[in-house]
């Protein structure tokens, strides 16, 4: 029996071609341990990144869109005589008839609450609202002039405009 063989020298079973692997090839094992060090050195700057504080830089670049130019201060629109002139009526209030809201205005101004307003009248200065209050001067021989937001009151003024005015 020429054609028997024995189970150990028969051939070993081979596998279907779709089924075999080609064995490791030296590049792709160099590209792999490449991009495993790539992720570690990846890993590592950010860790660092994250752990160190930056050094301090300013929020937004200076350009010329940021550069303002201060206004000059408003003037009241009124010559001191007109000013004066408004001693002589009754006070015109506006917004600020209220006694209350009034004193609030003056106590913001730094004048006592209480403090007798010598004249009074609604104005606009530059485009914008607002009540103008004759009050004592410093001295006997003047009285100051302010304009104030319709909405003053001891928490924000709106100062609009202040002069000091002589007295004939």
């Amino acid at each position: 029996m020429a054609d028997d063989r024995d189970d150990a020298d028969a051939d070993p079973p081979h596998k279907p071609a779709h089924a075999a692997r080609p064995g490791a090839r030296p590049l792709r094992v160099v590209a792999a341990a490449a991009g495993v060090a790539a992720v570690g050195v990846a890993v590592a700057l950010g860790t660092a990144a994250l752990v160190s504080e930056p050094a301090p830089t300013p929020s937004s670049q200076i350009t010329a869109q940021h550069i303002t130019v201060s206004r000059p201060p408003a003037a009241i629109p009124l010559s001191d005589s007109q000013i004066l002139a408004l001693l002589d009526h009754p006070p015109d209030y506006g917004p600020l008839g209220d006694p209350q809201r009034r004193g609030s205005c003056l106590t913001g101004l730094g004048y006592a609450a209480s403090v007798r307003v010598l004249g009074a009248q609604p104005i606009e200065i530059t485009g914008r609202p607002g009540v103008l209050l004759i009050l004592p001067g410093d001295t006997p021989d003047t009285v100051a002039a302010l304009a104030v937001a319709p909405t003053c009151s001891s928490a924000n003024t709106g100062l609009l405009a202040d002069r000091s005015v002589p007295r004939p």
